[in-house]
């Protein structure tokens, strides 16, 4: 209906190749609206009765109205989400606390080594939020953490029997995930 309305008289297969549709399918659909008395046929070209250039504008009018409300709904419950999102942030922000590592690792009893990349891990911790770092090779975790890279396994190991650290192959990034376990944050933080 709107390309009768935007052009005038068109003939059938004008509206079939602006709509991408077959000559077929639109002749069906033009001869319904003629049925209907919406649209008319004269020497082979089809053109909008005013009744269809009413209900035209009518539509046009209402979708126009609901596409406004419609946005104008979405805009709301995305603005309240946002501020609903934001206030959460700031709060979690505002909430994190400093952990602090010298009583723990006064009465520890890791080597250099080990202390390193726990101090390194928290460190990233009190900056970011974030209780893990990637890395792609083990000469990146041993640069990072500055321990030699035939000792990164060990260390490692020795760090996750003991609940502070994790170390996992993440098959999605390619990548090794080293973190700090959730309980041993929370124990930081409470000290």
């Amino acid at each position: 209906m709107e390309i009768l309305r935007d052009c005038g008289s068109v003939a059938c297969w004008q509206v079939a190749e602006q709509t991408m549709k077959s000559c077929r399918y639109v002749n069906v659909y033009l001869n319904r609206l003629r049925k209907h008395g919406i649209a008319a046929k004269r020497d082979g070209f089809w053109f909008l009765t005013d009744f269809g250039e009413y209900l035209t504008s009518l539509l046009s009018r209402d979708y126009r109205n609901n596409r406004n409300n419609r946005n104008r709904y979405n805009t709301n419950i995305t603005q309240g989400q946002h501020k609903y999102n934001t206030n959460i942030t700031l709060e979690s922000r505002r909430s994190l606390k400093q952990t602090s590592l010298e009583v723990w690792l006064k009465d520890s009893d890791l080597n250099e080594a080990e202390k390193r990349v726990v101090e390194v891990l928290v460190d990233h911790y009190n900056k970011t939020g974030s209780k893990f770092l990637y890395f792609h090779t083990v000469y990146d975790i041993a640069e990072k953490f500055q321990i030699k890279p035939d000792q990164v396994n060990e260390v490692l190991m020795k760090l996750k029997q003991d609940h502070i650290v994790y170390s996992l192959k993440d098959r999605a990034h390619n990548a090794f995930k080293i973190g700090l376990y959730k309980a041993f944050v929370e124990l930081l933080a409470k000290s």
